[in-house]
């Protein structure tokens, strides 16, 4: 193993599971922002997929990792391997939470891909694994760090929009050429559109605004209420792409094609979470902060009492010299070159090696990773109830009540 030293040339082992499209572009970039990352194993139960995997470490490292290929849960003989410090979790949801528990419950850090863990025992799981081993997990939620709302994020700190009280996240994206293989059955996310009915891809839309609303920072999910529209853009797509009488047409898609989830915190805020992965439109994520003392809405712009004309809407682009966050005034032209969403993905995956490196928590950690996962099945209950209000766990046992309990985190 590496030896303790934090410095940044510190060599660190890290190994991936799931190397798909996602998974090697996350691989790619990891090699990319720190020479001083090593991946010494692979994992994939697609054969093809793990081999690529491998080919790009030994074309970007020199070396040849090891290749864990066998079957779904060849994973877990990976974890026994005494030279990983990390494990890179980039599959589909119904594995990512499940992969990363074990990786923490292996003594290894964790990052794992959106949307986070599946279920709520999942999200329970996840916790009591941190805090029973120690090692850290980080969901490597990228649009926490889009230059446009880690400004936001630095105003509010500051306390430039006052106390925040309302927020709107939404990821509407419509990716219906996502849900059906080339054979009309089902992928990961058409699994999940048909079955998992509610807001069940949605990190995208919650992380920016639990941030800026201080979720487990003095605040938390205390309820959720979610209701959507009557599921029709996703069967209508199954017809014209396979045909009426094909079985692509026979799956029931029980997903509305619009879902809105309105969550209350404990004290008394709101977020609303708009989403869509079926509506016919061109892609759209907007967001919205409402403070005491002002307000930004994507779509329109940034008010702030005092600062320009009364009632004018101006753009954040005016604010940015004076408060633009560190992370994209120092670093923002490498995280450009790097790449990964406009830069959003270099900063995430920096984090999560400057996680694996120091031991030191991460940003977002297993706490928001559980929080912000759990809406997937607590908005479900929620239409089961006919769109009633559903409590929502609290994954820290009390602890977000002492809104500086992670400062020493925050970024």
């Amino acid at each position: 193993m590496p030896d303790d030293s934090p410095s940044p040339t510190k060599p660190i082992s890290i190994g991936i599971v799931g190397l798909g499209g996602r998974g090697r572009s996350v691989l790619a970039r990891t090699l990319a922002i720190d020479p001083h990352v090593r991946v010494p194993a692979v994992c994939d139960y697609r054969k093809d997929r793990a081999a690529a995997g491998a080919a790009m470490v030994k074309n970007l490292r020199g070396n040849t990792p090891e290749i864990y290929d066998e079957d779904e849960h060849h994973y877990l003989k990976m974890l026994e391997r005494d030279d990983l410090d990390a494990v890179l979790v980039t599959t589909d949801i119904y594995w990512t939470g499940r992969i990363a528990i074990d990786s923490l419950r292996a003594g290894k850090h964790a990052g794992h891909e959106v949307p986070g863990c599946y279920s709520l025992q999942e999200c329970r799981e996840l916790v009591e694994a941190h805090e029973e081993t120690g090692r850290h997990c980080m969901l490597l939620e990228n649009c926490c760090y889009s230059r446009e709302t880690m400004t936001l994020y630095n105003m509010i700190r500051k306390g430039l929009l006052g106390e925040p009280y309302f927020a709107t996240g939404s990821y509407i994206h419509e990716v219906r050429n996502m849900f059906l293989e080339g054979n009309g059955s089902l992928t990961w996310r058409g699994k999940l559109w048909a079955e998992d009915y509610g807001c069940s891809y949605n990190s995208h839309a919650i992380g920016t605004p639990s941030k800026w609303l201080g979720i487990n920072d003095g605040d938390r999910f205390a309820y959720c209420a979610c209701s959507m529209t009557s599921p029709r853009e996703a069967h209508l797509y199954a017809v014209e792409k396979f045909g009426k009488d094909s079985p692509a047409a026979q799956i029931e898609f029980k997903t509305g094609d619009f879902v809105t989830t309105l969550i209350e915190t404990a004290k008394g805020k709101q977020i609303r979470i708009d989403y869509s992965l079926a509506s016919e439109r061109p892609y759209s994520r907007y967001y919205l902060v409402q403070g005491m003392n002002g307000c930004y809405d994507s779509r329109t712009g940034i008010y702030v009492e005092g600062q320009g004309p009364n009632e004018t809407w101006r753009k954040l682009e005016e604010f940015m010299e004076e408060w633009e966050h560190p992370f994209w005034k120092y670093d923002g032209d490498k995280a450009r070159q790097v790449g990964g969403h406009g830069g959003y993905d270099y900063f995430c995956e920096r984090e999560f090696i400057k996680m694996v490196r120091t031991g030191d928590p991460p940003w977002i950690d297993a706490y928001d990773s559980a929080a912000w996962s759990s809406i997937l099945e607590v908005s479900h209950q929620s239409i089961d109830a006919g769109g009633a209000r559903v409590e929502v766990p609290d994954f820290t046992n009390g602890k977000w009540r002492d809104e500086k309990w992670r400062i020493d985190r925050m970024v």
